[in-house]
């Protein structure tokens, strides 16, 4: 009888072979080093950044009229080029409506007050104001401004 040899490695029952299950993805081509292939990021449109940036500081002031059209600009080069910033510029139109409108506004504020402070510097100069006003009335401070 022969001894089995202590320094050999056992033997495993033979198995039919089988074919390995596929990847669940495709796997990257060959690279040197094993490294994955580098795909740069997409380039930031420049009108995009001008745009977001005017209508930031100018949220309460003219200067978002030029959000308002660095923003457009930038969302048709993007269309044309697939650049990234469409947020950029869309929130460059979105600050430079509300910089016009904030604009609008102030025009109209400064208009009012020069109005309310000419009818009070006329009738201080009058000099009688003080017997005519404030009244019973309640309408006088629409005579105050000479509306009536």
């Amino acid at each position: 009888m022969t001894m089995p040899d202590p320094y050999s490695q056992p033997q495993e029952p033979q198995q039919p072979y089988q074919q390995p299950a596929p990847p669940p993805y495709a796997p990257y081509p060959p690279q040197p080093y094993g490294y994955p292939p580098y795909v740069p990021p997409r380039p930031t449109n420049g009108m995009a950044i001008a745009a977001m940036i005017c209508g930031i500081v100018g949220v309460c002031s003219p200067i978002g009229i030029l959000g308002l059209i660095f923003g457009s600009i930038a969302k048709r080069q993007i269309r044309e080029t697939g650049e990234q910033g469409e947020g950029m510029a869309t929130a460059g139109v979105v600050l430079g409506w509300i910089g016009v409108a904030a604009t609008i506004v102030l025009i109209a504020y400064y208009i009012i007050m020069f109005a309310f402070i000419g009818s009070a510097v006329n009738e201080l100069e009058n000099g009688d104001w003080y017997s005519d006003f404030p009244t019973d009335e309640p309408t006088w401070a629409l005579n105050l401004i000479g509306v009536l």
